[in-house]
């Protein structure tokens, strides 16, 4: 066991206090996606879900930031998550044909855009605005995929 590395605790509440949330959400997203041993390059997402105005109403709405499809955690800013409105993805998922066809949903979340934003969101978004949780992260870190991937991955995850 003397070879072994802990992971350390890298939040730094005297930055994360000068955020607002979409810029928390950049922080917590680079500092998990910097560290290669719980995450690959370009893997995992990241979300929050966020009170906002809405431009056309003034009304405060809850919004999804969830990272953009293909970007990577470690080096994303706020410009790379795209931006949907929750009650309109919640409202999907009464047609949500579930996993085997989700590629079919990403065709609408366009449909759903907050703010005119032009960020593509992550395939996994049903995942990020379904699950009754205000932060969402998955990471895809080398080591559970090739567990995963293995012949015997199953029984060893179980």
């Amino acid at each position: 066991m003397s070879g072994l590395k802990y992971l350390e605790d890298r939040w730094d509440d005297s930055i994360a206090s000068k955020l607002d949330e979409p810029e928390l959400l950049r922080y917590r997203s680079n500092l998990l996606g910097s560290d290669l041993r719980i995450t690959n390059f370009g893997g995992g997402n990241t979300s929050s879900k966020i009170d906002q105005v809405d431009p056309l109403t003034g009304q405060t709405v809850k919004v999804l930031w969830v990272k953009g499809s293909g970007g990577d955690l470690g080096s994303i800013k706020r410009a790379g998550f795209a931006t949907l409105y929750m009650d309109r993805l919640l409202s999907m998922e009464k047609i949500y044909p579930g996993v085997a066809r989700e590629d079919e949903m990403v065709a609408m979340y366009p449909l759903i855009t907050f703010g005119n934003n032009p960020v593509a969101a992550s395939i996994d978004t049903p995942l990020h605005g379904y699950l009754p949780f205000p932060h969402v992260d998955h990471l895809h870190p080398d080591w559970g995929i090739a567990l995963a991937a293995s012949s015997n991955g199953k029984e060893k995850m179980e």
